[in-house]
């Protein structure tokens, strides 16, 4: 949970931006009065999908990591991502993802990232496994509504956090590891 009524603006603002626009009124231009946020030794960023370019801002985080980049995804069919995966994994970064099994199709990005070498799983859950997670360097997080997919990047109102802080990630690694450990086998 996040606490943070900077945070919580934004999202108000959001709201407000859609209930405006999809309720045909005129509306006013609006725009998120905090995009980047810096509370003691963590910064948030908030984005929201499709206003806000979130396809670019996470292949920017992608394009900086050093070590690692583990994804859990319930949709990815995004081009421009699987490309940077990819070109980060030639580079020697430790890339690898958990898909949601039954998101797996000919649009998906799961056949192509095994085929580069890329260490890729179906979920094992029988229902739904719908997170939507990215973990850079172990020290940064995106996650939020936004799957990585052409949907989601020009047509969705999506929202997603990047959070640059290294404690927090680790709860997301915990996860990811748990999963991956589980269903790898």
């Amino acid at each position: 949970m996040i606490d943070l009524p900077y945070l919580a603006d934004d999202y108000v603002i959001e709201f407000n931006r859609m209930f405006c626009q999809y309720g045909g009124k005129d509306c006013l231009t609006f725009s998120i009065p905090y995009p980047i946020i810096i509370m003691d030794n963590t910064t948030i960023e908030c984005y929201f999908a499709p206003e806000d370019d979130v396809e670019d801002k996470i292949i920017q985080e992608i394009k900086g990591a050093d070590s690692s980049i583990y994804f859990m995804t319930f949709a990815f069919t995004s081009d421009s991502i699987e490309e940077v995966l990819i070109e980060k994994y030639n580079d020697g970064v430790d890339v690898k993802g958990i898909f949601e099994a039954r998101q797996i199709n000919a649009y998906s990005a799961y056949d192509s990232l095994l085929e580069s070498g890329i260490g890729a799983i179906k979920d094992g859950n029988s229902y739904t496994m719908h997170h939507k997670v990215f973990i850079i360097d172990n020290s940064t997080v995106i996650t939020g509504s936004y799957n990585p997919t052409e949907h989601a990047h020009k047509d969705n109102n999506e929202n997603v956090l990047i959070i640059h802080d290294p404690q927090i990630t680790q709860y997301y690694y915990e996860e990811f590891h748990r999963l991956w450990v589980g269903w790898s086998e």
